[in-house]
Parts: structure tokens; sequence; C-alpha cells
């Protein structure tokens, strides 16, 4: 169902008429056909759900395990979500490079892409820690070592 933007809320009385005023401006309403699909998500069978989530478990723990094995680069194994958030602030120092120079460059010579912290707003005054953004939800195990092996041999290099 990604896309389809089915949600709920729970919580106090004034804040759920707030989420509802917001809501009803914003999209009117959800289509019947992602309504019942929500319906089947929660209450269908959920093995295949179930396969998905071994999936990404496996695809997270790899690549955590590996850019984990990268010098200068380290990030947190996440409970939920299809991205990983390394700090690759002594990867990118000893490079010499900004955040554009390293993921320009680390695209060219890997074919690794990503997102840097930059493509979600502006830095805040005093953050001076580089983070990039890998997405696994896509891309399975093998190809997922490949690239970061690559990345590892940029980094590295």
């Amino acid at each position: 169902m990604t896309g389809w933007r089915l949600g709920a809320s729970i919580g106090p009385e004034w804040i759920i008429k707030a989420i509802s005023q917001l809501n009803v401006n914003q999209e009117s309403c959800t289509t019947h056909f992602v309504q019942w699909a929500g319906i089947e998500a929660l209450t269908g069978d959920q093995s295949g759900a179930a396969r998905i989530l071994e999936t990404l478990h496996q695809r997270r723990d790899r690549a955590a395990q590996l850019l984990n094995s990268i010098e200068g680069v380290r990030t947190y194994t996440p409970n939920a979500t299809f991205y990983l958030f390394p700090n690759c602030t002594d990867a990118m120092r000893r490079k010499g490079m900004d955040y554009e120079q390293f993921r320009k460059a680390a695209l060219e010579a890997t074919g690794v892409s990503f997102c840097t912290r930059r493509h979600f707003g502006r830095s805040l005054p005093g953050e001076t820690r580089h983070y990039m953004r890998f997405a696994y939800s896509g891309i399975d195990v093998p190809e997922i070592e490949e690239g970061l092996e690559k990345f590892k041999a940029f980094v590295e290099g």
C-alpha cells in the first residue's frame, strides 16, 4: 500500500479534533478501495507481511554491518524504517570533501546513490555531524554487498 496514505490517530480529544480539521482540508477523504485495503491489511493473512519484514531485516542488518565496517562511518540499526542514516563525518573529512562533493564523487566512483542531510533541510546552527541516507527497501542483499564494498573501497582508498 506504499503511497496510498491511509492512517489513523489516537490521542486526547482536542488533538484528534485538530488533526481531523487539518486532514479534511488537506485530503477530503480516503478512497473506498484504500479503506478496504487497509482493513484487509490489518485483519487478513499476515504471512506476506511477515516475509517482507524478514527480508527487510536481513537487508538492514547486512547494510548496517557493512557500513559499520567502513573506517569513518558509523550507523545505528533502527527497529523500523527501510533507511540507514550513517554518520560519515570522519569519512568526509578524510576525503576533504563537503556533502555535495562526497555524494557526487561516491556516485561516480561506485554507482552507489544516497541522499545527504541537506536533502532534508538546512543544517541547524552548531550542527557539525554529517549524515547520509541509504535506502535498502528495493535492493537485495547481494547488491547491497556489492555496492557497499565499492563504497568502502572509495571511502578507505
